[in-house]
């Protein structure tokens, strides 16, 4: 297997600017808790052409922007802390966590891009060679690090480590968005102001929530008894992308039309419905259950601005029978019960949060379908001067069931990556975008 080449390690430091850095930390709301002993986030831009800019040039631009955007996202260049003494994990921005600066690694491989860029199937022995490698063993721990690989035959790759407390997907992709623009235009945009301050989530015993998520997902901190997924582990499932265009996504709404199914949920019922019959289980009563992220800035009370930043995302379930799923009309249902799921979340998003980990470390394994992403974001959008990516990925997916969702550059199109045992996989690929009759 081909290795990446290191070339050169660096940090890229905060740059003074109108917008300081605060000297404190930044306290973990509980949506923010429930990622304490998770990875890092691994994200991969891929850009095929790139023969306008040197890789210095874009060396340069990427390190200078960087600097400069990190004042407005000062979260980001902090470390996650354990602090004993209150028995909390915190965002350290003091002018000591943040003085090392961000890691930025640039390196060199010697395939060619394009393949990488344009199949399906995730080539993860060489995905994860794009990305910062960071561990969370134990905190203190980096938030950020990113990783710029050139490739011989032209085009690069850029990887982001964002360990996840620190953002949902909302607020990573304002990251992104500010740093390509500055990066693209040189300047900061008009009225920007991303909002950190967790203190705008208001929920009575909020922070004793917070603490308990804590103790109970990494009770031996500083340890965090971080999952280790071993790339033995991670090639024993199959991980592949699926694009549903404008059309084929009007038609499964159509399936369900009394139901008036959204682009999320018609996608999402498809998904469930092909994992379910794959797997054979229309004669199987047993519990079958989803996974969807309910964005909740507009639905608190009251409501937060969309410009914040931090985790804002409420844990919500689907539950039904496999069999009720696999079975004849199992379209129908898994849209109606996920658009049940759904209107109650939004109407009361956060009513038993208390009892969010409890419930979801007690999921079935292997009965469980893993949603994250947004039909809304547009990392494909990432402009950082040489022209938007080819390909975006989550070059890290783990577990059984995940998938990923994420608007492509094509108007209307919905980019799908799920993650399944290599056995399920061919038969999922050869039903999922196929007429209905097929199913």
């Amino acid at each position: 297997m081909s290795r990446v080449r290191v070339l050169e390690v660096s940090r890229v430091a905060v740059q003074p600017s109108p917008y300081p850095v605060p000297d404190k930390a930044v306290e973990l709301s509980f949506f923010d808790s429930m990622f304490v002993r998770l990875p890092h986030l691994q994200f991969l831009f891929l850009f095929p052409n790139t023969a306008n800019a040197s890789f210095p040039a874009i060396i340069g631009s990427l390190k200078s922007s960087l600097t400069r955007i990190l004042p407005f996202f000062h979260p980001f260049a902090g470390k996650l802390t354990y602090i004993p003494s209150a028995d909390r994990v915190v965002i350290d921005c003091s002018a000591s966590a943040i003085s090392e600066g961000i890691t930025f690694i640039e390196a060199e491989y010697d395939l060619d891009i394009h393949r990488i860029a344009k199949s399906e199937v995730h080539d993860l022995e060489s995905f994860v060679q794009f990305v910062p490698n960071v561990t969370v063993p134990e905190l203190p721990t980096v938030i950020l690090a990113v990783q710029v690989t050139r490739f011989l035959n032209g085009g690069v790759a850029l990887g982001v480590a964002v360990h996840h407390t620190v953002a949902d997907g909302q607020g990573i992709w304002q990251f992104f968005e500010a740093w390509a623009s500055i990066c693209r235009t040189g300047s900061v945009p008009s009225g920007f102001a991303p909002v950190h301050d967790r203190a705008v989530i208001k929920y009575p015993g909020g922070d004793e929530i917070a603490r308990e998520f804590t103790r109970k997902l990494a009770p031996t901190l500083p340890k965090t008894g971080a999952p280790h997924h071993s790339l033995q582990h991670c090639m024993n499932l199959t991980k592949r992308t699926f694009s549903a265009d404008e059309a084929t996504i009007k038609s499964w709404k159509k399936q369900g039309l009394h139901l008036s199914p959204s682009t999320f949920i018609s996608i999402s019922a498809r998904v469930l419905v092909t994992v379910a019959s794959v797997r054979g289980l229309a004669n199987d009563n047993g519990p079958f259950i989803a996974g969807i992220p309910v964005d909740c800035r507009s639905r608190l009370n009251p409501p937060i601005d969309e410009s914040y930043t931090g985790n804002c995302v409420a844990a919500c379930f689907a539950r039904m029978t496999a069999s009720e799923v696999a079975g004849p009309g199992g379209f129908i249902r898994a849209c109606a019960a996920l658009k049940e799921a759904v209107i109650k979340a939004n109407k009361e998003p956060l009513v038993g949060c208390e009892g969010w980990i409890d419930e979801a470390l007690k999921l079935p394994a292997g009965r469980v379908v893993r949603f994250t992403g947004s039909v809304g974001l547009r990392f494909y959008e990432a402009d950082f001067g040489w022209g938007k990516p080819d390909r975006f990925k989550m070059a890290t997916l783990n577990c059984d069931g995940d998938v990923v969702l994420v608007s492509r550059k094509e108007e209307g199109t919905v980019e799908v990556s799920v993650v399944l045992p290599a056995q399920d996989m061919d038969a999922f690929a050869k039903r999922f975008l196929s007429p209905f009759s097929r199913i």
